[in-house]
């Protein structure tokens, strides 16, 4: 459950820059969390909001937005989404090219983890 670490992580830039700017109330935390990243959005939002007890993010909302992961292919140059497997009642991702198959492959998208907007007032 790495989940507690990057939650612990996330929660001090918010307060960090709540505290920056002299926020008195954290109202709303926008986050883009890629999938690959295998953060549980539900389990993100329960850790935030159990850390945040007492501080200025106390009863923030989380607006969690998941990226799909891409690829751009070295050999074809594909460029687009990739596939997945299902194993014991998991998809887990194929990194490799959908078009012609190929693992030199460049991942565009889905290991973000950021913050990208905080409101307070």
């Amino acid at each position: 459950m790495h989940e507690i670490s990057i939650a612990g992580a996330i929660i001090d830039s918010v307060l960090d820059a709540a505290n920056k700017n002299g926020a008195k109330k954290v109202n709303e935390v926008f986050l883009e969390i890629g999938e690959l990243t295998a953060l549980n959005p539900g389990q993100l939002k329960f850790i935030f909001e159990t850390i945040t007890k007492g501080t200025v993010a106390d009863g923030a909302r989380y607006d969690i937005t998941v990226i799909k992961p891409s690829i751009n292919c070295k050999k074809c140059s594909y460029t687009g989404p990739i596939g997945f497997f299902e194993k014991l009642h998991f998809f887990l991702p194929v990194i490799k090219c959908p078009e012609c198959g190929d693992e030199y492959v460049e991942i565009i998208a889905g290991r973000e983890c950021c913050v990208k907007k905080i409101k307070i007032s």
